[in-house]
Formats: C-alpha cells, sequence, structure tokens
C-alpha cells in the first residue's frame, strides 16, 4: 500500500512537471493564419516590440536572457529552438495573447497586428540563430533600445517609435510642498498651481519623427525634430545609440509692459517683435543600455531666447545644460528614473526622480518628484528650480500612450 502511495506521489509530481514544461495551445489556436506579409516593415515593427517587452526574458537573440535562465521557474524558452520554431503561427499568437505564470498576458497591451508582428519577428531569430566560427553577422547584431518610450522624466531620450501609429503625451506637474504642517493642508501640492504639457508624436521613419506640444507656463507652442544618427547593437559593434534633438518653442504670452521710451542694452530703442517669441532647444543625445536592467544617457544641450530679460542683472541669451539620464528596471513593468540635469544658469539644477508603476510597449506611467513646475526645457532650464532641502519639492505624473 506504501508503495503504491510513493509510485502516484511520483507519478503526479512528474506530469505535473511535463505539464510545466510542455505547453499546449488548443487545436483551435493551431489553425489561425498570420494576417501579415513577411516586409522587412513588419519584421521591425516586431523586433521593436520584442526587444521593449520580451528580450528582457528571452534575450536580444531570443536563445534567453542568462541571468532568467537561472532565476525563473520553468525558465523563458529559447525561441530559435526546434521545439518553439516548429509550432504554427498560431500557437505562438496565442501563447504571446494569453501568457502563463511569470509571462504576462499581452491581451490587452499589444493589438492583433502587433503581436502577429512579433510572431513574424520569432520566426526571423530562427533564421538568424548565431552559427558557431562562422565570423558571419548574426543576431547578436540586433539593434538594441535603451529606452522605451521618447522621454524619460523631462528628457528627451534616443528612443523613436515604429512607424504606423503616434504617440500622445501629458505631463502634468503640481505646487511646490514641503513636510511642514502646510503639507497635508495642501495636500500635498495637489491644491495648488499647476502646470501640464500635452504633446503629439509623429515617426516618420525608423530614424526621423516629429512632435508637437502646448504647455501651459508660458503658453508655450513647440515643434520638435529628432534624428537618430547611430543605434546600438547587442554586440557592441555600435556600442551606443546617438540621436540630434531640435525644438523650436513660440510664447503666446501678452509681451512684457515697457514704456514707449524703452531700449535694448546698447541703446538701441525696443519694439517687440514676433521673433522675440521664439526659443531654441539643441541636443546630442549619447544612450546605452548596459544590462537588461540597467540603462543610461548622457546629452548635450544648448537653450537659447531671443529676447533677454534686463533683470536680474547677468542674465543671458543661452544657456548650457548637461543632463545625465538613468534608469533601472525593478520588474518586468516597473524601473526607477532618475534624471540630474547641471546647467550653467542656476548654482541649483533640475533633479527629478520617478517611479514607473506600469509600463508596457504601448504605454507608461509614472509618478514623479522634482524640484521644478517647469516641463519644456525653454522653459526648465530659463527659470529658478527649488532648492530641496529648503524650498521643498513637487509631485507629479507623466502618461505617455502610442496608438
Amino acid at each position: 500500500m506504501i508503495k503504491k502511495r510513493i509510485f502516484l506521489l511520483i507519478g503526479f509530481v512528474f506530469l505535473n512537471l511535463h505539464a510545466q514544461n510542455h505547453w499546449q495551445a488548443p487545436s483551435e489556436a493551431r489553425q489561425l493564419q498570420n494576417p501579415l506579409n513577411g516586409v522587412e516593415a513588419v519584421w521591425q515593427k516586431g523586433q521593436k516590440i520584442f526587444n521593449s517587452l520580451c528580450a528582457s526574458c528571452h534575450g536580444q537573440d531570443g536563445t534567453g536572457n542568462p541571468v532568467m535562465l537561472k532565476t525563473l521557474n520553468p525558465p523563458p524558452a529559447d525561441l530559435t529552438s526546434q521545439t518553439v520554431q516548429q509550432q504554427t503561427d498560431g500557437e505562438i499568437f496565442w501563447k504571446i495573447t494569453e501568457g502563463r505564470g511569470l509571462m504576462a498576458s499581452y491581451k490587452n497591451m499589444l493589438t492583433e497586428e502587433e503581436r502577429w508582428a512579433v510572431v513574424k519577428y520569432i520566426r526571423r531569430l530562427k533564421k538568424n540563430k548565431p552559427k558557431k566560427q562562422t565570423g558571419k553577422i548574426t543576431a547578436n547584431d540586433n539593434e538594441v533600445e535603451a529606452f522605451s518610450f521618447s522621454q524619460l522624466i523631462n528628457a528627451k531620450t534616443t528612443f523613436i517609435r515604429q512607424t504606423g501609429g503616434f504617440g500622445f503625451g501629458i505631463q502634468h506637474r503640481f505646487g511646490a510642498t514641503k513636510f511642514d504642517k502646510n503639507m497635508l493642508k495642501n495636500f500635498f501640492g495637489l491644491d495648488l498651481a499647476s502646470n501640464i504639457r500635452f504633446s503629439f508624436e509623429i515617426p516618420l521613419t525608423s530614424k526621423l519623427m516629429v512632435d508637437i506640444g502646448r504647455t501651459r507656463y508660458g503658453k508655450f507652442y513647440d515643434l520638435g525634430v529628432k534624428y537618430l544618427l547611430i543605434k546600438q547593437s547587442q554586440n557592441n559593434r555600435k556600442p551606443v545609440s546617438i540621436a540630434f534633438y531640435e525644438n523650436v518653442a513660440v510664447t503666446t504670452e501678452n509681451p512684457p509692459p515697457y514704456s514707449a521710451n524703452a531700449t535694448f542694452a546698447g541703446g538701441r530703442p525696443f519694439q517687440y517683435q514676433f521673433k522675440h517669441r521664439l526659443y531654441y532647444d539643441t541636443q546630442l543625445i549619447v544612450s546605452c543600455k548596459f544590462s537588461h536592467r540597467f540603462s543610461a544617457q548622457l546629452a548635450a544641450e544648448l537653450l537659447w531666447r531671443n529676447l533677454t530679460p534686463a533683470s536680474p542683472p547677468g542674465e543671458k541669451a543661452y544657456v548650457l545644460a548637461v543632463p545625465v539620464s538613468l534608469r533601472y528596471k525593478t520588474g518586468l513593468k516597473s524601473a526607477v528614473d532618475l534624471e540630474i540635469m547641471p546647467t550653467t544658469h542656476r548654482h541649483t539644477f533640475p533633479v527629478s526622480l520617478a517611479y514607473e508603476i506600469a509600463s508596457s510597449g504601448n504605454h507608461v506611467f509614472q509618478i514623479t518628484v522634482t524640484n521644478s513646475d517647469r516641463i519644456l526645457a525653454q522653459n526648465l532650464f530659463f527659470n529658478t528650480t527649488l532648492n530641496y532641502p529648503q524650498d521643498g519639492f513637487m509631485l507629479g505624473f507623466n502618461l505617455i500612450r502610442y496608438f
């Protein structure tokens, strides 16, 4: 009797392990046909989604992230293996849709077309599977995304979304608050005056995008262009991504009050013109993904305004800034972001921290803590920032959604 129970227990464990390691799609899923053609644009779309959502576990080349292979149970599948590649497109699509265990369901995160594009890319992984001692370029040349979205907290990133859609963003900053008796009274600054920016971004090619936005403070309308010069590759043939960004903003606020006898600093008579409303932002951005968890970015930024106020004394028409951006993934769908932005304008400069509480390849939501309620760079760097210990801080949030 005891032996019989032992054999039954062993059989149960074996069947349970077998069920875990052999994930079967239902028969109706096997009959599904991929409606997408195998064109390069579809493959590139699937690659970007894969790099953003899947590579952290399955590896950039699909063979599995070494860290995740040791820590996850069951381990991520080798997508280039015969076990995966012999499955039909419908079976792979069903597994991406439904998920299992630690693998998320992407039914509500990705559209059907996006899931089918990922299937196309997984098929491409088989063709690009590394061959030993060939010396040829393999899947390790796959491009790497240091960041999953075109903006971190305030800083622009090197990321450009795949074509065929657009992005919508909301950035919100509440009023300044301190750890004092008024904190609860003003509800952590939420009851105070706040700043908000709406923006749209449109990718024109895989390397070129434009964005437009409107910001409350300064009543700015802005137009930006980003061009990706170099894209990081997994095998470090290209160790970093480099992008150029240019933005022109126009303020629609009323002209500052001035007398009929007002002059420029050199004595020339002053007359307010449209060009005095223009502000410029020029950036060279360099980013690097050091591991599946950690990414960093450094930018050289020049900001220029066509009209410089006479007060306070010593104000200049330009500001130089060197924003540093760091991102550390704390989980499959969460991360901590930090921005430190030294400038030549003030002794204090923007420092911001954010926590991504929900993110996917299509949307991100961040809770932010910062020392400036300005958002647009042309406004952020020309205004005074708070000193954290003395002046307090501002809470806020960022929301980016791709369609």
